[in-house]
């Protein structure tokens, strides 16, 4: 069975290898520091779960999500970020997030929220997006 692709974008290195090591071997990890190597990896990867850090210098989690909802609209975006800010969740999921995960996180919850994407869709319960507050 292949293992699903999953595109890790933070201009944090540690964070990037902490994500990285979370979800390998399950899954098959590339990463990027900024958008625009993202979203170079996106067109060209077509990864099916993107982590994306909200606040990046250059380009802000929330441009990169808009342009890849473009260029690869089936992709599921969870956004990481540092900022507790409701707004900021009710923002990305409005543009198109289907997750919102605060740091830290739990590193189980992110593993069952990435297994929850993943999984076939239409399972009964399963809610369309969640947003959740470990820190």
């Amino acid at each position: 069975m292949k293992h699903p692709r999953i595109l890790v974008v933070d201009d944090d290195d540690e964070m990037r290898r902490l994500l990285s090591g979370l979800l390998a071997p399950a899954c098959e990890v590339l990463d990027a520091s900024n958008g625009i190597d993202a979203l170079c990896l996106l067109q060209r990867a077509r990864p099916r779960l993107m982590l994306l850090d909200l606040s990046m210098p250059d380009m802000d989690g929330l441009e990169v999500l808009s342009a890849a909802l473009r260029l690869a609209p089936a992709v599921q975006v969870v956004m990481l970020t540092g900022d507790t800010d409701v707004n900021s969740a009710v923002t990305a999921l409005n543009k198109g997030a289907c997750a919102y995960v605060t740091k830290p996180f739990d590193p189980a919850y992110l593993r069952e929220e990435v297994a929850r994407l993943l999984a076939p869709r239409g399972r009964p319960g399963e809610a369309p997006w969640q947003v959740r507050d470990d820190g």
